[in-house]
């Protein structure tokens, strides 16, 4: 990875890759929904739509025709702590897609009327989202399990607040977040290092600016969930079980967190898959991950069964997770969990796109490349006991861990989540004491 730095203070991270014929280019702002004060909910994903609009030099159907043009792709999305704009094109479109994803983010040209029209898109947007029970879920869940923090606000913002937001805060907001000291350029695949920082300076206004004070890292609070969003319309019923992870960021415990969500529930060998799926046929699908933000984490687990087989469900992954916490890992799941993590390390080296977005995550995380050898140097150090260590950091409290339920509920008894969330604590103490 090479690291350059325009004159206006802005990042930029190349990566040159042999025997490629595109580019992968992306330009990350370190602001999301998670520093957003309460009056500008949705603003950063509001903005993500309403740069596309228009630009000082660049009408909608300009930015689109050119879009199309271009080939490959062009997009945004927006997480908790960063926006991101990103273009994948053949290496010799590489001058028009800079200028391009350089245009969309060098001022706020959109007008009231486009506000208008876009918020019209953003609340359909909403609406969609709440019609996918597993969206909704995890949304509503987290805002449960951090209902005083920022990292629980949805990232779409809720219909009130779009709703509320005027052009004025969101050109402010604009002018807040979209500053050099804030922003990475990264380029991964086809190109000329010295060509591309020439074309990248070029395009980059010259301004002066302060530095800025660091954006919010305080821990959330947890607070212990048990929600139920009864969908009698659905045909299963979504479980999600989780904890706030006592992991953040640059942890140095994050490797063995993502190999012990690896062998609870990230693959076919998995505890999970192989009790909750193939010993019980109890789901179609069901996996285990840790979500890490700046200030902490989630472990999640989630799966979708009939309504009739929900409370097997929740009580065997009860059993599960308390098995974890009790026994450790086997050398031979740590072997064939490092393993997986190799062969996907080693698969991603082939992505321009996943090498663009390594080298984002990196950033935020670490402010720092983290290349591929330092990452497979963590991943081998990980002990079992590391593993158990990280396992009782994201499971080991059964009286704080979380679960919601969604859709059709099996009957009036069991129609509240915590009857399930009992259920699952009395099984996973009951197996850790075993």
């Amino acid at each position: 990875m090479q690291v350059a730095r325009l004159s206006d203070g802005t990042a930029v991270w190349l990566d040159p890759m042999r025997d490629v014929k595109s580019l992968a280019l992306g330009i990350f702002v370190a602001a999301g929904s998670a520093d957003e004060a309460h009056h500008e909910r949705g603003a950063t994903h509001f903005l993500e739509h309403l740069l596309f609009k228009r630009t000082r030099r660049r009408s909608g159907a300009a930015i689109a025709r050119i879009t199309d043009r271009l080939g490959g792709d062009c997009d945004a999305y927006t997480t908790k702590e960063c926006v991101a704009f990103h273009a994948r094109v053949p290496a010799a479109r590489a001058a028009e897609a800079v200028d391009l994803l350089l245009d969309l983010t060098a001022a706020p040209a959109f007008t009231a009327a486009d506000v208008d029209v876009e918020r019209a898109v953003i609340l359909e947007e909403i609406a969609e989202a709440h019609d996918v029970p597993d969206d909704l879920l995890h949304d509503t869940f987290v805002r449960a399990l951090w209902p005083r923090h920022d990292l629980g606000a949805p990232i779409f913002g809720t219909k009130e607040s779009v709703s509320a937001l005027a052009r004025n805060t969101l050109a402010d907001r604009f002018r807040a977040i979209f500053r050099p000291e804030r922003t990475l350029i990264v380029a991964a695949g086809a190109l000329d290092p010295d060509r591309l920082v020439g074309l990248l300076e070029r395009g980059r206004s010259r301004r002066a600016h302060a530095q800025l004070a660091p954006l919010p890292r305080s821990a959330p609070r947890a607070a212990r969930c048990a929600v139920a969003i009864p969908r009698a319309d659905l045909g299963q019923t979504h479980l999600l079980v989780g904890s706030a992870a006592r992991l953040s960021w640059g942890d140095p415990r994050v490797p063995a967190a993502w190999i012990a969500a690896e062998i609870l529930g990230g693959g076919v060998s998995s505890r999970l898959w192989r009790d909750v799926r193939e010993a019980r046929g109890l789901a179609y699908h069901v996996g285990a991950h840790v979500s890490l933000h700046r200030a902490a984490g989630l472990a999640l687990i989630t799966a979708a069964t009939q309504p009739k087989n929900l409370e097997r469900l929740v009580r065997t992954t009860g059993r599960v997770l308390g098995r974890l916490l009790r026994d450790g890992v086997s050398r031979a799941e740590l072997a064939r969990a490092k393993n997986q993590f190799v062969a996907e390390a080693a698969l991603s080296q082939e992505s321009t796109a996943s090498r663009r977005e390594t080298a984002a995550r990196a950033w935020l995380s670490r402010g720092r490349p983290y290349e591929m050898e330092e990452y497979l140097a963590d991943v081998a150090k990980v002990t079992a006991d590391g593993v158990a260590a990280a396992a009782a950091l994201l499971w080991g409290d059964a009286g704080r861990m979380g679960l919601g339920v969604s859709g059709p509920l099996p009957d009036a008894k069991a129609a509240k989540a915590e009857h399930f969330a009992r259920a699952l604590a009395d099984d996973f103490a009951g197996e850790v004491a075993a």
